[in-house]
C-alpha cells in the first residue's frame, strides 16, 4: 500500500487546455496512452463508497508533477463527499474532503503531483458519501497523467498577510518568455489560508493593468482557497509584472496568501 498524499483543491474555472472544458464531458478530449476518461455513470451509496476505474497502458513516461484529474459528480450536497484518486500501487491523493457545503455537484479539474507514480495500471476515483440524506452519482472523470502545459512559469511563495478588511498584492515577474501573447488556457494556481473564503475577491492583474477576476466571494464559510484557475490571457503579452490581488471584503475572519504561480 502506498502513502497518502493530501492535495488541497477547490472549485476551478474552466480548463480548456488539452481540449478540456469544465462542465463538459472529459470523454470529448482526445485520448492518449497517458490520458483516458470513464464516462459510465456510477451511483454513490448514501452513505457509502464507490470506485470508478481507468486503466492506462503504453505510457512511456513517468507520471507528471502537474497531472490533471477532471471530475464531474452529480450530487445534491457536495459537502458530504470525500473524493480520492487511488494510484495503481494503492497510494491515495485526496482531491476534495467535504468541501463546498450545501452546493450541488462537483465539476472541477484538480492538479496533482503524481511524479512518484508509474502511470501504467488501473487508477480509481474513489468517492465516499460521508453523510446520509443527499445522494448522487459519478457522471464522468478523466485522468491525464502526462499533462504538461507549455509556456512560461513564475511563482511567488512569500506569505502576504491579507488586511481584514482590505487588499494585498503579490507580484510575479516573467521575462524571457517566447514572443507573442499568452495562452488562452493560461493557469493561475492559488493557495490562500483564510477562515472564511466567502469574504475573498481574488483578481489577476496583467502587466498592462487589465484585471481578471478568478473568485468573487465564493465558497461561503469554507476555509482556504487551494485552486488552479484557467484563464484566457490571449490578449496579453507574456513578459512583465503580473500581480495577484486578494481583497478581504468583510471583517472578522482573516488569513494570508501562502503562494501562487502563473503558467502562460
Amino acid at each position: 500500500m502506498g502513502t497518502t498524499r493530501w492535495i488541497g483543491a477547490v472549485l476551478a474555472a474552466a480548463l480548456t487546455a488539452a481540449g478540456l472544458a469544465l462542465g463538459g464531458s472529459p470523454a470529448a478530449a482526445a485520448a492518449t496512452p497517458c490520458a483516458k476518461a470513464n464516462d459510465t455513470d456510477t451511483a454513490i451509496p448514501d452513505p457509502g463508497t464507490v470506485d470508478s476505474p481507468i486503466t492506462l497502458s503504453g505510457c512511456a513516461t513517468t507520471a507528471s508533477a502537474i497531472s490533471s484529474v477532471e471530475v464531474h459528480i452529480v450530487h445534491t450536497y457536495r459537502g458530504d463527499l470525500v473524493v480520492t484518486l487511488v494510484a495503481p500501487d494503492g497510494s491515495t491523493y485526496v482531491l476534495a474532503n467535504r468541501q463546498g457545503g450545501s452546493a450541488d455537484n462537483i465539476d472541477q479539474t484538480f492538479t496533482v503531483n503524481l511524479s512518484a507514480e508509474n502511470p501504467n495500471g488501473t487508477w480509481k476515483l474513489r468517492v465516499q458519501d460521508a453523510a446520509a440524506a443527499d445522494s448522487g452519482f459519478i457522471n464522468t472523470w478523466r485522468i491525464d497523467a502526462a499533462y504538461a502545459p507549455a509556456g512560461c512559469v513564475g511563482t511567488n511563495g512569500t506569505d502576504a498577510v491579507i488586511p481584514d478588511p482590505g487588499s494585498v498584492e503579490s507580484a510575479v515577474t516573467l521575462a524571457g518568455c517566447p514572443a507573442g501573447n499568452a495562452s488562452n488556457a493560461s493557469q493561475v494556481e492559488v493557495h490562500i489560508v483564510h477562515t472564511y473564503r466567502g469574504d475573498l475577491v481574488v483578481t489577476l492583474v496583467a502587466p498592462d493593468g487589465s484585471t481578471y477576476i478568478l473568485a468573487n466571494r465564493q465558497g461561503g464559510s469554507a476555509d482556504n482557497i487551494d485552486q488552479t484557475f484557467t484563464v484566457n490571457l490571449s490578449a496579453e503579452a507574456r513578459n512583465g509584472v503580473w500581480k495577484l490581488r486578494v481583497q478581504d471584503a468583510a471583517s472578522s475572519d482573516s488569513g494570508y496568501l501562502n503562494s501562487w504561480s502563473i503558467t502562460i
